[in-house]
């Protein structure tokens, strides 16, 4: 089994919840493949008082019959008890024993009582048990209409301290690097910019192989292990599954605004909403704003793919099998290696917006620092903060040194942004630059002589992520 990685702060409080001297709810829901089961299953892991069950797609009875046979592993005297859900959770319950459903959706699509079962048996049945039921999904919607909505049949069951609540979302960066330590700092954020943070793609990697054998092994090769991972999942989730498609490559080849989205997939702009929040629904795109916007009320929406295999993929898997047949062993270094670098760099610029907080520990920031842009200007790291102080960065992830001119720009940019601090008046700015590659002797010069402008290197970065 691949080492446990990360999730200490979800694995400490399922196992606070465990602890407890009365009946836990907790819901774990995310996305297909982000780690929800084995989150589960390592909190268990060293249990004998859990009964864990994994549902699939089948029949009622199947179900149940399923699961006492789950339940009946640590707990034989189910198999005598009457054969229905109440009577074997009602036993569970007094047994103060810990309950995991995974992928509950397909119980409560089996069976639609259930949910409502479940709640009367936590309104009434549980108080002098101290059992935890578990509850995971992968349909998100599906997920919030059962547990989270307030008109759901669990809404107000759910553990209040610690929260029972458990929304798994991908690795950050430090935490996945942890797949690949053999990578340098550099291998590191090309991979992170393929792989992305969902656990089952990194155990694909193996850091002996450099990053082009292991795109060629998993991704390019006909039977590699994620070769169609991407359209596997959407097929599970989606209908319209051509439309899916046309839009995530759409944007992966850069459109970001709907009406950019729409066009080049070939769909109408006013129905590509329920397309565009489906895909945010599921975790796969995610909507980004200027960074002094509003997002409840500002209009200046963008899109982008926030799994960035499928990004990849989209980008330069699908509709491309026959190209890789034709070149065959050099399809990585004449198809993928010279785009990779640009593909990537929306991932490192990404990278320094998260590394700012680290950076820059003498400063208070009012919200996690992004990018910001309006009509032709834009600016690709822009921190606002609590002491009057805007912060304004741009990042390169190039082959050349970062020269006079990009530090020139940005600073007649930054006087674009509109911004009043916090305590009124007029911003100080700071300007930072980030580079892959240096920076040219004119940009040290000025900052050695300039206490408002920074440099930072790819290592920089790495580091403060790390």
């Amino acid at each position: 089994m691949v080492e446990f990685v990360n999730r200490e702060k979800e694995l400490a409080r399922l196992q606070a919840l465990y602890a407890s001297d009365e009946a836990e709810l907790a819901v774990v829901w995310g996305r297909r493949r982000i780690g929800k089961t084995r989150l589960v299953a390592e909190s268990i892991r060293e249990r004998d008082d859990a009964v864990y069950h994994q549902a699939t797609e089948t029949t009622a009875k199947a179900q149940l019959d399923a699961f006492v046979t789950d339940a009946g592993a640590t707990y034989p005297d189910i198999e005598r008890l009457q054969r229905d859900w109440e009577t074997i959770l009602d036993y569970l319950i007094d047994q103060d024993a810990i309950i995991v459903l995974d992928e509950f959706p397909y119980l409560a699509d089996a069976d639609e009582e259930l949910p409502s079962l479940i709640q009367r048996l936590w309104d009434h049945n549980v108080e002098d048990s101290a059992a935890t039921l578990v509850i995971t999904g992968s349909a998100i919607g599906m997920m919030y209409d059962l547990t989270l909505d307030g008109r759901a049949p669990l809404y107000g069951r759910i553990s209040q301290n610690p929260s029972g609540k458990f929304p798994i979302n991908q690795l950050d960066f430090g935490a996945a690097m942890e797949f690949f330590p053999n990578y340098s700092p550099e291998e590191q954020v090309f991979a992170y910019g393929v792989f992305g943070g969902v656990p089952h793609y990194l155990q694909a990697v193996d850091d002996t192989q450099s990053l082009g054998e292991n795109i060629t092994r998993t991704l390019l090769y006909q039977q590699g292990s994620l070769h169609e991972e991407p359209e596997l999942i959407l097929r599970m989730e989606v209908d319209e599954v051509n439309r899916f498609f046309a839009i995530l490559e759409a944007i992966a080849k850069g459109n970001r605004t709907r009406n950019e989205i729409a066009g080049d997939a070939g769909i109408e702009a006013n129905s590509s909403s329920y397309y565009l929040d489906r895909l945010v629904d599921l975790e796969l795109i995610e909507p980004d704003y200027p960074v002094t916007a509003d997002p409840t009320r500002s209009r200046k929406r963008r899109y982008r793919i926030s799994d960035h295999l499928f990004r990849f993929w989209f980008r330069f898997v699908h509709g491309r099998g026959g190209r890789y047949e034709m070149y065959g062993d050099t399809a990585y270094s004449e198809l993928v290696e010279p785009e990779l670098p640009n593909f990537v760099s929306d991932v490192f610029e990404q990278l320094c917006q998260q590394a700012v907080p680290a950076l820059y520990s003498d400063l208070t920031f009012t919200e996690q620092p992004g990018s910001w842009w309006h009509r032709e200007h834009e600016i690709d790291v822009v921190g606002l903060t609590a002491e009057g102080t805007l912060l304004a960065g741009e990042v390169k992830f190039t082959n050349q040194p970062v020269g006079y001119a990009v530090l020139s720009r940005l600073q007649e940019e930054a006087k674009q942004i509109d911004w009043t601090p916090p305590a009124g008046g007029k911003p100080d700015y700071e300007y930072v630059l980030f580079s892959r590659n240096g920076f040219k002797q004119s940009v040290r010069e000025a900052a050695d002589e300039e206490d408002s402008l920074r440099l930072f290197t790819l290592e920089d970065v790495i580091g403060a992520l790390m």
